[in-house]
């Protein structure tokens, strides 16, 4: 289990982590949401040992793993742009992982290959994005992982290799109970992977929750009341995330339970009333302009 209390990291008078507290239980496969700027890699940073932590506590299986070298050993941080040495292949690469990491599993490597397919000992710097990014893949899960912090772990790959790459990570959820930290931008792959995410802004953790718990707690409904001050009264009858007109219908972006909500509209007996589901990403986008980001309509 990672556990996260109270973590704030600076740099300079910026704090990029801001009081953090979480939980990602063992096996789970956990994504990490947020803005440009919200603190999502300086996070997975502390969380590999890269960087410490100003205050607060950070914990895996119960060590702090800054300077831990047993726990980073059991631990692959995947940076969003990849580093291989200069003028090194896949092959070279292989050896240096096999000479730090104690958990290397050669035949693990051996049978990547078979998913994968690049040429081993052609140069990493010839490689497309989505080829390094794909070597990146094969070598971190050749470590055998306890704890894989991945930062947007399937940029740059084509849909057949970004589904071989999530097959793989439910494997190793599964298989091996690998703990998986996932932060990307891709919503749609976030909801297809993740059973639990957060979403930071600003170096804080905003919402925190089971995936399932969070769609079912969000709802989008669209309702044509009898008369306006209808609409006004919703105000203080329902927690909104987002409300707008279209026409006579009025749209709102509405948290709570389901059934007391639709009650609450239910009771001005409008015309129209539709529950309609939310993705992940029009979620995401809702929380965080309740948590202040600007998001504003561009006319050009």
């Amino acid at each position: 289990m990672i556990e996260l209390n109270q973590v704030i990291k600076a740099f300079e008078q910026e704090k990029a982590v801001d009081g953090v507290t979480m939980q990602v239980h063992k096996g789970s496969i956990y994504g990490l949401l947020g803005s440009n700027g919200a603190g999502k890699t300086s996070l997975l940073k502390i969380l590999a040992g890269i960087y410490r932590q100003d205050s607060g506590t950070v914990r895996i299986e119960g060590q702090e793993i800054y300077e831990n070298m047993d726990l980073k050993g059991r631990t692959i941080f995947m940076a969003d742009a990849p580093y291989f040495f200069p003028q090194s292949s896949i092959h070279q690469m292989a050896e240096f992982y096999r000479s730090v990491y104690p958990r290397w599993n050669e035949e693990r490597f051996v049978q990547l290959g078979s998913v994968f397919k690049l040429d081993v000992k052609r140069k990493l710097h010839r490689m497309s994005k989505g080829m390094r990014r794909q070597a990146a893949v094969w070598l971190g899960l050749s470590c055998m992982p306890e704890v894989l912090l991945m930062d947007e772990p399937i940029d740059g790959l084509d849909p057949v290799m970004r589904q071989q790459i999530k097959n793989l990570l439910f494997q190793e959820a599964a298989e091996r109970q690998v703990t998986i930290l996932i932060s990307s931008h891709n919503l749609r792959e976030i909801e297809d992977l993740c059973d639990h995410v957060a979403i930071m802004h600003k170096g804080r953790i905003i919402v925190e929750k089971d995936l399932d718990d969070l769609k079912a707690d969000t709802h989008k409904i669209q309702v044509a009341f009898r008369h306006p001050d209808h609409a006004k009264a919703m105000d203080e009858q329902v927690n909104i995330l987002h409300e707008e007109q279209r026409g006579s219908v009025s749209l709102f972006i509405v948290k709570g339970n389901r059934e007391a909500v639709t009650e609450r509209f239910r009771a001005f007996d409008p015309y129209l009333l539709d529950v309609l589901p939310l993705t992940l990403e029009e979620i995401f986008i809702y929380e965080m302009e309740d948590a202040g980001y600007d998001i504003q309509p561009i006319v050009l």
